[in-house]
C-alpha cells in the first residue's frame, strides 16, 4: 500500500505526522509459514532535498505455531524505524552498487512501505515460537538460566540410554578408534 507524501514535498522540512495501515503477505520462514495482521505504521515523515525521511514505529500481529506442541502461537511485533528514502526520477541515473537492492526508493508523491514493514517484522521474530512455559512439549528442556541437567520428554522411556550407547556397543575394551 502507498503513503501519499505530496504534503511534505510541498512543504519541505516540515515533519508531517501519519498513521499507515499496510499488510504482509506470508512468508516462509524456517519451513514454516508465518501470516501477519494487524500491520499499521505511525509516525511522522519530512522530505529534504531528494530524501524522504521516515521515522516511527510499526506494530503488528505475526501468527505461526509453537515449535514443540505445533498449537498456533501469536507474536507482537512492536519495531521502531528509522529510515531514508531516496527519489528516483526518470532523469535519475541508476548506480550500480552491490546496495543497490537495499536502498530505498520512491517516485512521485507515493511510497510504497510494504517492503520496509515485511523486512522490519521478519527481523524482530524469535527463531522459533512457543505456546509458553506450560508448553508440554518444551517442558524437559532446561532454561537458561537453570543449571541443572534434566531429560527431554523423549529420554523418559529409556533412561539408562545415553546419546553414544550405540557407538559405545561396538566399542570393547581392546579396541581403538
Amino acid at each position: 500500500m502507498l503513503l501519499d507524501i505530496s504534503r511534505a514535498l510541498r512543504t519541505p522540512g516540515e515533519e508531517i505526522p501519519f498513521q499507515h495501515r499496510d499488510a504482509i503477505p506470508p512468508q516462509e520462514i524456517f519451513g514454516e509459514t508465518v501470516t501477519f495482521s494487524d500491520v499499521i505504521l505511525t509516525g511522522s515523515y519530512s522530505v529534504a532535498d531528494e530524501s524522504l525521511h521516515i521515522w516511527g514505529r510499526m506494530t503488528a500481529l505475526a501468527h505461526g505455531h509453537c515449535a514443540g506442541c505445533l498449537k498456533p502461537v501469536d507474536y507482537p511485533v512492536n519495531v521502531e524505524f528509522d529510515e531514508f528514502f531516496t527519489r528516483q526520477t526518470r532523469y535519475t541515473q541508476k548506480e550500480e552498487t552491490p546496495d543497490e537492492e537495499e536502498r530505498l526508493m520512491y517516485e512521485g508523491s507515493k511510497v510504497e512501505l510494504s517492503h520496509l514493514a515485511m523486512t522490519l517484522a521478519v527481523l524482530d521474530l524469535p527463531m522459533r515460537f512457543e505456546c509458553g512455559e506450560d508448553c508440554p512439549a518444551l517442558a524437559g528442556i532446561p532454561s537458561e538460566d537453570d543449571d541443572t541437567p534434566q531429560t527431554h520428554a523423549c529420554q523418559k522411556d529409556m533412561p539408562d540410554q545415553h546419546p553414544f550407547s550405540a557407538l559405545q556397543q561396538l566399542l570393547t575394551k581392546d579396541q581403538e578408534v
